[in-house]
């Protein structure tokens, strides 16, 4: 409840502080795939194709979602997870095919 508090106090009775939290989770989770993202692009492996493109699709849909609730930082947010996930998906099926 002093979190709660804190993000209150700091972004009000609204649902701003909701949308900080829910950005900075969808970011780390984009920056934490980026040692992952380096080893595709240079070719050393690749990723199961159905869950990289499945994961790439459902960031999408809540980056549409956030948007439709004005959510403009966690929309933001997960259109960055999205493309990181999305350039996954297509240097798996580029490494696949050497």
């Amino acid at each position: 409840m002093i979190l709660l508090d804190i993000f209150i106090q700091l972004f009000g009775e609204s649902y701003h502080w909701q949308d900080i939290v829910i950005a900075i989770i969808s970011i780390l989770f984009g920056f934490i795939l980026l040692p992952q993202l380096k080893d595709v692009w240079h070719g050393k492996t690749t990723l199961n194709i159905y869950t990289a493109s499945l994961t790439t699709i459902g960031l999408y849909i809540l980056a549409i979602t956030f948007f439709t609730m004005e959510y403009w930082v966690s929309f933001t947010a997960e259109i960055f997870s999205g493309t990181v996930w999305l350039l996954l998906f297509v240097l798996s099926i580029k490494n696949l095919k050497k």
